[in-house]
């Protein structure tokens, strides 16, 4: 066997473990994001029992807000990714989804419980891993890819409902037994991933070409950098899609408790959380495979329309019963978490896809917070909204701005469909 085939299939099976371990990566992440939203109301009734409905709702929605601004350290970890490599910040990331669980199974009160939350917040939107796949697959597969690895995510969407039914019932309410998972997935994967784990390939040439004497780019750099490419007239409209997206985030935070308000009881919001855990998946399949075979604009055309509408199927699909209600409520909540994460992950493909390779991380990072200022201001927003309309009107104002996609994406962004990142400048 030749020194070259050996570094070959030494290269193959480094590949192959890699997707491995960033499909457990997207396991915890998934889970992370998802089990604070399917506990929201039995969290506000432990530490918001004495408040009205619409008070106890509109509290927790400011709570939220404020534990959101963690989300603003993602372009920190993004810009540290550049720095100090994708290894080590991807090891800090999944460590901080593992210990902030472990602290909010031991929250005693609201204020306890929105500190931990801030500090998921901080961990688990920082997508390194994207960074990871875009650097390391083929071009004309890179959306595949990253359906590969997003398939992953189908574990943790799988054990989010099956968590829940075991910790959460018509008896026993123990949101706290849905930490678990993220506790003991989260921390021996981060070891694992510093004893193991390699650094992408372009990362260490550039790191190789730091170590020749060309000057480690300061942020501000980076910064420059991205408004002064080819493409910054793209970024920006990424960036404000991203924005739309995350005014958005209030329906996945509370849609559990609208649910509840409504008066489903335990079992049937289970039942609809096996909806959101399917739609997951399949939004990761649709998303990754569309994403390459259609293109990324058709999918921001077809996600503008859809997120709205399917918002609008779940606020008065609540007003059946029976069979009517579990299919009408469950398509409508599935077809809302496929488009809103949907947009989420285009956006987050097409700015890896327009910035060049020393500013990456940076530009993920920007568009990461981007999105977490939406996020915010969204909540910040929701929770007045609440407080005096309610949830169900609070979800339908804040979806339409999805519309304005289908001009921004028709007049500013060109198809980034099989780009060669080598190539952008």
């Amino acid at each position: 066997m030749t020194q070259e085939n050996t570094k070959l299939e030494r290269s193959k099976f480094a590949l192959f473990y890699m997707i491995i371990v960033l499909m457990f990566v997207e396991i915890l992440d998934t889970y992370s994001t998802l089990y604070p939203t399917v506990i929201v109301s039995k969290v506000i009734a432990e530490f918001l029992s004495d408040r009205p409905e619409n008070v106890a709702a509109s509290i927790f929605a400011f709570c939220i807000a404020i534990a959101s601004i963690g989300t603003y350290f993602v372009l920190l970890n993004q810009y540290l990714a550049d720095r100090k490599g994708r290894k080590i910040l991807l090891a800090v990331t999944v460590f901080g989804m593992g210990i902030s669980s472990l602290l909010l199974a031991t929250a005693t009160n609201l204020i306890q419980y929105t500190i931990y939350l801030f500090m998921m917040y901080i961990f688990f939107s920082s997508d390194i891993w994207t960074i990871y796949i875009s650097e390391e697959c083929p071009p004309e597969k890179r959306g595949q890819w990253n359906a590969f690895v997003l398939m992953g995510g189908i574990g943790g969407a799988i054990l989010l409902p099956i968590v829940r039914s075991i910790y959460v019932t018509e008896t026993a309410a123990n949101w706290r037994g849905m930490t678990y998972p993220a506790i003991f997935i989260g921390i021996p994967l981060s070891i694992l991933i510093l004893l193991t784990f390699k650094e992408t390939q372009k990362f260490e040439e550039m790191r190789d070409k730091r170590a020749l004497g060309e000057k480690m780019p300061k942020f501000s750099e980076n910064m420059k950098v991205l408004f002064k490419s080819a493409r910054r007239k793209e970024l920006i409209v990424i960036l404000i899609i991203s924005f739309i997206a995350g005014l958005n985030y209030v329906f996945f935070r509370l849609i559990e408790a609208f649910w509840a308000n409504s008066g489903m009881s335990d079992s049937l919001i289970n039942t609809m959380i096996y909806f959101v855990a399917i739609s997951v998946i399949l939004g990761y399949v649709i998303t990754g495979i569309a994403a390459d075979k259609w293109g990324r604009k058709p999918l921001l055309y077809i996600y503008g329309v859809l997120s709205p509408i399917s918002i609008i199927i779940v606020v008065y699909g609540v007003n059946f019963s029976g069979v009517f209600l579990i299919i009408i409520v469950g398509v409508g909540a599935g077809l809302a978490y496929i488009t809103l994460q949907g947009i989420r992950i285009v956006a987050r493909l097409m700015t890896v896809e327009i910035v060049p390779t020393e500013a990456r991380g940076t530009g993920s990072g920007l568009r990461s917070l981007i999105t977490a200022i939406a996020t915010t201001s969204g909540l910040f927003i929701s929770s007045a909204l609440i407080y005096f309309y309610g949830l169900a009107f609070t979800f339908i104002v804040i979806s339409l701005p999805h519309l304005l996609l289908l001009p921004l994406t028709y007049l500013y962004l060109k198809e980034t469909k099989g780009i060669d990142l080598s190539e952008v400048k």
